[in-house]
């Protein structure tokens, strides 16, 4: 049985970023400091996906980085950002678990990439891309017939 490479990716993702969350760098107030957070803004998102997006870019082109690998990794980064600094809540969207998080910020950096440097990359990072954007497609015409 296979796992979506969504679903692999999220998993993995918010593992990493839970050890990540108990860090003590984090512990300056707490709960406290998420409760009180302002949410990160749409811009500082897309701000966040385009950075990342151009970082994995450079890893699979110029560093061989396979870009699920870069992925991943800036994925936690953002998941990291957004529940430290503004409690896991994005304007237009309240609250949002780190998978959440996970899972649209994979969306996003991937959908960067693949208007990005696309035509550079592997093979087998093209699949990943494109597997990627196939299954939020279906995912997303499916919330669409509810």
């Amino acid at each position: 049985m296979s796992r979506s490479p969504l679903a692999w990716i999220a998993a993995s993702a918010v593992g990493t970023t839970a050890l990540l969350l108990g860090a003590p760098a984090l512990a300056q107030s707490g709960a406290a400091a998420a409760a009180a957070a302002k949410p990160a803004s749409v811009e500082t998102m897309n701000d966040m996906a385009l950075a990342a997006a151009v970082n994995v870019c450079e890893l699979a082109v110029e560093q061989k980085v396979p870009v699920q690998n870069a992925v991943i990794s800036n994925a936690k980064a953002i998941t990291y950002v957004v529940t430290a600094a503004h409690g896991g809540q994005i304007a237009g969207a309240g609250k949002l678990e780190a998978s959440q998080i996970v899972n649209g910020t994979i969306v996003q950096i991937v959908g960067r990439v693949k208007q990005g440097c696309y035509p550079k990359i592997t093979a087998d990072d093209k699949k990943f891309v494109d597997e990627v954007i196939a299954q939020f497609t279906a995912q997303a015409k499916q919330q669409q017939k509810k």
